[in-house]
Order: structure tokens, then C-alpha cells, then sequence
């Protein structure tokens, strides 16, 4: 285990702590955001965590944006992540990889560097290269199109309450209320609140099918994307009424 202090911290290592251990640096960090990807979803929830118990089976990330869960049997490393910044801030990250060193959900500090180096300095273990910044990947396609925006901007215009959810690769998280914007950026649509962000990539939802956790997002292949709406309250329900 690496001896470091702040101004020496490496830019990417490897972390040297259990999962247990992880997890009990999360709620020391500030405001945080839990990000999961897949399918062409990127949803991530930013709040302060409240708690992240942490079993042999399962991480859950509480807290009163949080709600977020992870099935750790697939996570066979924790990799630290210092080299994110912008508009010259630093957001560092913990990122919880499977053994193709996929990332299946990301925390990163929103509060800058100093409690996230407070907490990971002691367990900072095998200093890696810092691969290029993880961006959305491009797309030509407009999310107008998308089966996945067209639902977003309905529940818009309903005003109604609904729950957002999305799971990948054994890791989950939900939000819950009022869609009020939806906004096209370079080929995907977002929503954007201080909470909850979501970013859907055009063409990556085709359909809907009705399933009991709500109405399951679906690929060009028919595949279920991880995406669900789940209608909340009695406006939303008749907005997603045609699309499952």
C-alpha cells in the first residue's frame, strides 16, 4: 500500500480496500453521483449519501436522492479515479469493475477532491494508466426519433409523476417525479436536474413492452434495454397509455 498524502496522490490506482471498506468511504465523500450505463441509458442520480450498507451479496447506496443497488458477486476490482476535471474542478471517482474491467457503476465526488482524498488515501494500491475521459459515445442519430424520447416528452406534457429506472449488469437505481424538460443534445435526449440526469442515445429505444415493474424499453432487436417507465400517478399512466 502506497504511502501518499493529497498533493501526491496518483491520477488512477488501483484500491486497495474490500468491499466493505468501499463502501464504508462512500458517505464521506459529499455529494456524490451514482452513474450506471448500458444500452444506450446513462442514469445517474447526485445527492448527498445518506448511508451505503454493504452485505456479501449486495452494495445499496441510500439517501434521500439515492437509490441505488449493486450485486457485487460480478465486481472483482475498485478502481480509483482522480483525473476527471472541468471547468477546473476535480471530480474524482470510484469505479466498480467486472473482470472485463467494465465499469457497472461509477461514484464520483461532486464536491471536489479534498473528501475523496481524505477517504481514499490510506487504501491507495497499483497506480494505473488513465485511459481518455469516459464521454458519451457519439451518435448520427436524433433523438427525436427515438421511441424513448417520444415517452420522455409525453410525460412532460402530462405534468404527471412517474419513476425512472434502469438496471444493467446487476446494478440498479430509480428516480421519481415530474419530467419537466426533455432536452436534445447532440443526438441524445435529457432530462437534466440538479437530482437526476438521464441520457438516452437516439435510436437506442425502438418500443415498449408492459412488463409488472412498468413499461420496459426495448432495442432495435426487441431486447429489453434495462430502461423502465413506471406511471405514478393517474396523468402519466394515460401519457404511456399507447406505448405498451
Amino acid at each position: 500500500m502506497s504511502e501518499t498524502t493529497p498533493d501526491t496522490l496518483p491520477k488512477r490506482f488501483l484500491l486497495e480496500a474490500s468491499l466493505e471498506e468501499v463502501a464504508a468511504m462512500l458517505p464521506a465523500i459529499g455529494r456524490a453521483m451514482v452513474g450506471i450505463s448500458g444500452g444506450g441509458t446513462t442514469h445517474e442520480r447526485i445527492g448527498v449519501i445518506a448511508a451505503a450498507p454493504c452485505t456479501a451479496e449486495t452494495l445499496r447506496i441510500q439517501g434521500e436522492q439515492h437509490d441505488s443497488e449493486l450485486a457485487l458477486a460480478r465486481v472483482v476490482r475498485v478502481i480509483g479515479d482522480r483525473s476527471s476535471t472541468m471547468r477546473g474542478k476535480s471530480y474524482p471517482r470510484f469505479e466498480f469493475k467486472d473482470a472485463a474491467d467494465v465499469t457497472l457503476m461509477s461514484v464520483t465526488a461532486m464536491d471536489g477532491a479534498e473528501l475523496y482524498d481524505e477517504a481514499v488515501r490510506a487504501h491507495v494500491g497499483t497506480v494505473l494508466e488513465s485511459p481518455p475521459r469516459p464521454d458519451l459515445p457519439p451518435t448520427d442519430q436524433q433523438p427525436e426519433a427515438d421511441a424513448g424520447n417520444a415517452a420522455l416528452e409525453a410525460l412532460r406534457d402530462s405534468g404527471g409523476q412517474v419513476e425512472i429506472g434502469f438496471g444493467e449488469a446487476g446494478a440498479r437505481q430509480v428516480w421519481r417525479g415530474q419530467v419537466e424538460e426533455v432536452k436534445g443534445v447532440m443526438g441524445y435526449a435529457n432530462i437534466i436536474r440538479p437530482d437526476f440526469h438521464l441520457h438516452l442515445r437516439g435510436g437506442s429505444v425502438t418500443g415498449f413492452r408492459r412488463t409488472e415493474a412498468g413499461l420496459a424499453a426495448l432495442d432495435a432487436q426487441g431486447a429489453e434495454t434495462g430502461l423502465v417507465l413506471r406511471p405514478l400517478d393517474a396523468a402519466a399512466e394515460a401519457a404511456l397509455a399507447s406505448f405498451g
